[in-house]
């Protein structure tokens, strides 16, 4: 199952310039990899809107108490403090069009 995480932070918490939020951005982006893995989870990667301060993070997962394990280590849930954060299965463009071809 896809899974895509989208999280935004106000502009003056941005880890980009604030010290405090910094070490903990990092250590997410450095180990959210290995941290979904051990969990089962494919971590397909994660992309930013730097102006809008949003990141939006991409998952494969058997299942969502899989990736509730992931985002109960430390390393992962330490910027949801300064993040507004929530997740929802998503489908994926080819499964999309033949779901859209299949009520034609």
């Amino acid at each position: 199952m896809l899974v895509m995480q989208v999280s935004k932070h106000p502009a003056d918490l941005c880890p980009a310039y604030n010290d405090k939020y910094r070490a903990l951005t990092i250590g997410w982006y450095e180990k959210i990899e290995p941290i979904s893995a051990k969990h089962g989870v494919k971590f397909l990667g994660s992309y930013d809107d730097h102006a809008a301060h949003i990141v939006y993070a991409m998952f494969d997962t058997p299942s969502m108490d899989n990736l509730l394990k992931v985002f109960a280590e430390p390393e992962v849930i330490a910027p949801l403090s300064f993040c507004k954060s929530r997740m929802f299965p998503v489908y994926d463009h080819q499964t999309t069009l033949a779901m859209i071809k299949k009520r034609a």
